[in-house]
């Protein structure tokens, strides 16, 4: 139940607050006053599209915020990555700012627009002369029509079924979508496995190659320096390692007469020890330097051909390999998806389809019972002969609603067919067959907000009589607000508030009064009779009053 409602710098309103209650809240006031600018402000929260034009001239923002106690309601904000609020308020609050940088708040928490709109039709539901067109789409019949049989836990199944069948559909698509492009990769990549895997690359192949052929090209002249060193160094008459033999000795023998040699000599030791351990390295070398004529061609191709590779796939072809390996193991498990997305497809499908019968017979059933309860409820609303009835299609291919469209059908008159609702032509048969169809869906009252702007449109007399009858009727169910400018549905108001404008420094404001006794009694009385409102007119609203 909404209990606030704080409007700034929206449209003409200036600074507007209103209280509302329980029961039925009317807002009357003469034609360009504002009335629907509470409701624009009401849709705001309710999720509508917000514009900079609704920001009232010479202001940077516009704020609409609404205080709701909602009870016992349960609206799991965490679905949307929100607290849920501790108590029983809730507060909703909307910015309109001239830079196009909008903010939504609930219970001070910033949210998104469409978080809004999924939360709000838990608090309000908006009814007006645009609503009207709404009602005649067939998603907004079938849906009510769900909500009155009962079937919506059975509908909520049958779209959740449907919404996994669209996706894997949806996962099909893509996968056959590429299906050329896919092969055509499975081929590049085959024939790339292909000719790295007939050379077999090794891991840093390529540089041990290098080398290699690097050693053969240069063997010639390797063997013969290593050769001349270790002659120099060990093998000849008067070697290296000869003479510092011999140095050495001489040094020992004179160290005896002056110790200043002994480090000398240990350096000399050292020294012929570290070319000892050299020479002998050389001998090995030489002894290990196995020259085959033919091999220098082998590696040569072979280097060749791994540079070649290399050029084409980068320096590191084992990993290159590797990768190429994955990609074809991931083409080869996409046929193993795309059989799993079937048979995953036909076991929804096998699930869903005994449910879209179900629900359809549900429907059809329980719609003869509601057509007999709209027909009841229009013959309160000064329309005794009319009948209301339901007509089924079923669709060639299942939605995520079901297999069926409804076709609402209004006959107003006795003698007539009967026409679709969408070719009934008045306005006043519109819109008290829409309140008759929203009373009968309110008899199990669900604290939400019902909100009719100017629903009267286009009625009068016995039909307006009619329509506050039942509007007073919803409101022992809902909390109900009605903008009207019909005297006879004004009177049955529980609450009643006159939007009015008036010119302050010049400049257009409107403003909000609540009215109760005489106050009252005038606004009713300058409703029915203008601008002139004669004491007849005012003993004419006490008699209505009285009868309300």
């Amino acid at each position: 139940m909404l209990r606030l409602l704080r409007v700034r710098n929206f449209a003409l309103i200036d600074e507007l607050t209103l209280e509302f209650h329980p029961g039925l809240n009317v807002l009357t006031g003469e034609t360009g006053a504002g009335k629907s600018l509470v409701v624009d402000a009401l849709s705001l929260i309710a999720g509508s599209r917000a514009s900079t034009e609704l920001i009232r001239g010479g202001e940077e923002r516009a704020v609409v915020e609404v205080v709701a106690d909602i009870g016992g309601l349960s609206l799991d904000l965490a679905r949307f990555g929100l607290d849920d609020p501790e108590g029983h308020e809730l507060v909703i609050r909307r910015e309109i700012a001239s830079d196009d940088r909008n903010r939504v708040f609930i219970d001070n928490q910033p949210a998104t627009v469409s978080t809004l709109r999924a939360v709000a039709p838990l608090l309000l539901d908006i009814h007006g002369q645009h609503e009207q067109q709404t009602l005649l789409a067939g998603d907004t019949q079938l849906a009510l029509i769900d909500q009155a049989c009962g079937t919506q836990s059975l509908r909520h199944r049958v779209r959740k079924l449907g919404e996994q069948i669209r996706a894997h559909r949806e996962e099909l698509a893509t996968l056959d979508s590429r299906e050329a492009e896919i092969l055509q990769r499975q081929d590049l990549l085959a024939f790339q496995r292909r000719e790295i895997e007939s050379v077999a690359p090794e891991a840093e192949e390529t540089e041990r190659l290098r080398l290699q052929v690097q050693v053969l090209e240069h063997s010639g002249r390797l063997l013969e320096r290593a050769g001349s060193a270790y002659e120099a160094l060990y093998e000849s008459d008067g070697s290296i390692l000869e003479h510092l033999s011999s140095i050495e000795r001489s040094l020992e023998s004179e160290t005896r007469h002056d110790p200043r040699l002994e480090p000398i000599l240990a350096q000399i030791q050292a020294g012929r020890t570290s070319l000892t351990d050299a020479s002998w390295e050389l001998r090995e070398y030489l002894n290990q330097f196995d020259i085959n004529p033919g091999e220098i061609g082998q590696l040569q191709a072979r280097l060749s051909e791994l540079e070649r590779l290399e050029r084409k796939y980068g320096p590191d072809l084992p990993a290159y390999l590797e990768t190429v390996r994955q990609e074809l193991d991931s083409i080869g498990l996409r046929e193993e998806k795309r059989s799993n997305v079937i048979a995953q497809l036909g076991v929804l499908d096998a699930q869903r389809s005994p449910l879209l019968g179900e629900l359809s017979e549900a429907r059809r059933s329980a719609s003869e019972a509601l057509s007999t309860r709209v027909s009841a409820e229009l013959r309160t609303l000064a329309m005794p002969e009319a009948r209301f009835w339901i007509e089924w299609r079923t669709l060639e291919e299942a939605s995520l609603t079901g297999i069926d469209r409804p076709l609402w059908y209004l006959a107003p008159n006795a003698g007539e067919e009967g026409s679709l609702l969408s070719a009934i032509a008045s306005g006043g048969e519109l819109s008290r067959t829409m309140l008759a169809i929203r009373s009968v869906l309110a008899r199990n009252g669900d604290g939400r907000t019902l909100v009719f702007d100017e629903i009267d449109a286009g009625i009068g007399g016995e039909a307006a009589e009619g329509v506050g009858l039942k509007l007073r009727e919803l409101a022992e169910s809902y909390q109900v607000l009605s903008v009207t400018h019909l005297p006879q549905i004004a009177r049955f108001g529980d609450h009643h508030v006159q939007i009015g404008k008036t010119v302050r420094s010049g400049r257009t404001i409107t403003e909000a009064e609540v009215l109760s006794g005489e106050a009252r009694i005038e606004e009713l009385a300058r409703m029915m009779s203008g601008k002139r409102v004669t004491e007849a007119a005012r003993r004419h609203v006490r008699e209505l009053l009285e009868g309300a």
